[in-house]
């Protein structure tokens, strides 16, 4: 019989910096969804709420929370954590909780909301031998 999925030998544990990229990846992907003027109903509302107040409590000790990524299945995590990120970070879950609460959001709002989910997902990159694989540009 074949066996579909990843193989259990490569498998490993899942962590706390799991979670955190899985979390910020999801908020990149409705705040772009939000961008392109898709519907925000009351689900994705509060799923975008849920994930930017958990995203903020996991941030609380940048310094001390820099230390989780590190190398990835042979892969290298290059992140350029400073404290530009963070904020930028930081920003994106005030975004996201404004959209989310139905806050107006004019050009300018939506124009800084577009660059600063550029910045955060160049910054996020696995590198894998020869080249890059973008890891936040799923949508």
């Amino acid at each position: 019989m074949d066996r579909i999925g990843p193989n259990p030998r490569e498998m490993r544990k899942l962590q706390e910096k799991d979670i955190f990229m899985s979390r910020l990846q999801l908020l990149v992907v409705m705040s772009k969804a939000y961008l392109k003027d898709y519907p925000l109903g009351g689900y994705r509302a509060g799923a975008i709420k849920s994930n930017a107040a958990k995203l903020a409590d996991a941030m609380t000790g940048w310094e001390s929370y820099k230390k989780h990524f590190t190398a990835v299945n042979n892969r290298k995590l290059h992140i350029l954590l400073d404290h530009i990120l963070f904020q930028r970070i930081k920003l994106l879950l005030i975004m996201a909780i404004s959209f989310a609460e139905g806050n107006p959001m004019g050009s300018h709002r939506k124009s800084a909301l577009r660059n600063n989910i550029d910045y955060i997902t160049d910054r996020f990159m696995f590198e894998d031998g020869s080249e890059p694989i973008p890891l936040l540009s799923v949508a």
